[in-house]
């Protein structure tokens, strides 16, 4: 008898811990991924001073009122599963040239029948197109690109309640990158340029069927390798929750409610059979998104591929931290990738 009680206690004391961790995990899970205000999203690291935040917010507020004066068009697209996506297309004519300018600007582009550049930008954990790429858009435009500023589902002006992690988010990359395609025609030139949660969502499109011919290579700037080990990395250094049992519980959470698992978020998988070149960059004072992922990232893809590790920077602070070794990267990266690209053709040799 007494036995008997034991383990009905037992069993109700089992009951009680499971109700428990799967409160706090939901409750986790609408606080993570459920829809916010958007925000520049950044993590600093103890390394990084308050002088590198102050520069970060003052480029970051004057080149988000340069851009607010530049003309752009706005996009809407359906995504697969009938959520409506929202982006903002920049192109890199001067909107203070006089008619003449441009039209002598448009004939030369058709003499020397250059086809278009552009870059497809995807950004970040709770943020949006503006947010994140505001401060990059003066030297797209120095660099005479077009680009693509898209907010994510569940954030900025696109539909959705809750954030994809990159998960959906990759076929809503295809679907954009597909448009652009079909827009700018068999000649023009795409890059995937993603930051953070962005630059796993590319980065998951890297293997894909369903990448158009046209996208001729990848910037990503902080990705994570793995969606359960992102997560992972999350509860144990700064939720200081117990990784075991709590991410099995989490799983299931993001499973019923976001309609994904966190096994299969894995872009370390993707860039093994990569179809395009890429460009890996991150910070090394990086504690969000650890600096090992770059790495690993890196010597999966067994394709074309750089790397540029930032001293001092933090978590989607590369750019601020050395933007002139940024640029160069990211020019020389394009160059190669174009140079090297077949015409319509879906293989590159960039090295």
């Amino acid at each position: 008898m007494k036995a008997k009680k034991i383990l009905q206690r037992a069993g109700m004391l089992g009951l009680s811990v499971t109700a428990l961790i799967n409160a706090v995990c939901t409750y986790i899970f609408f606080q993570a991924f459920g829809r916010k205000k958007e925000r520049s999203f950044r993590l600093h690291s103890k390394k990084s001073s308050s002088l590198q935040e102050k520069k970060y917010d003052a480029w970051l507020s004057s080149r988000k009122t340069w851009l607010s004066h530049q003309p752009f068009e706005e996009v809407f697209l359906n995504a697969y599963d009938g959520l409506r996506l929202y982006g903002r297309l920049y192109s890199p004519q001067d909107p203070q040239a006089s008619e003449k300018d441009c039209a002598q600007s448009s004939s030369s582009r058709k003499s020397s029948k250059e086809p278009a550049t552009i870059l497809l930008c995807i950004h970040g954990y709770h943020s949006d197109g503006i947010n994140d790429f505001a401060i990059f858009t003066p030297f797209y435009k120095k660099k005479n690109l077009t680009f693509c500023l898209v907010d994510d589902r569940a954030h900025g002006r696109s539909d959705g309640h809750y954030i994809g992690f990159s998960f959906h988010d990759r076929y809503d990359c295809l679907t954009w990158a597909n448009y652009l395609a079909n827009r700018f025609g068999p000649d023009c030139r795409i890059f995937l340029h993603g930051l953070s949660m962005g630059a796993a969502t590319v980065l998951s499109c890297s293997n894909s069927d369903h990448l158009p011919s046209q996208v001729k290579g990848i910037i990503s700037d902080a990705a994570f390798s793995s969606g359960w080990d992102q997560v992972a990395h999350v509860m144990r250094v700064r939720l200081h929750i117990p990784v075991f049992p709590m991410l099995l519980f989490y799983d299931k959470i993001c499973r019923a409610i976001g309609g994904y698992s966190l096994k299969y978020i894995r872009p370390v998988d993707c860039v093994r059979h990569s179809r395009v070149p890429i460009l890996f960059i991150h910070g090394d004072a990086d504690n969000f998104v650890p600096t090992s992922m770059a790495y690993k990232l890196y010597n999966a893809c067994s394709g074309p591929k750089q790397l540029l590790i930032v001293p001092g920077a933090a978590h989607i602070m590369s750019y601020i931290t050395d933007p002139k070794a940024y640029q160069r990267a990211f020019t020389s990266f394009i160059k190669k990738c174009i140079h090297n690209s077949p015409h319509k053709g879906t293989e590159s040799g960039a090295k």
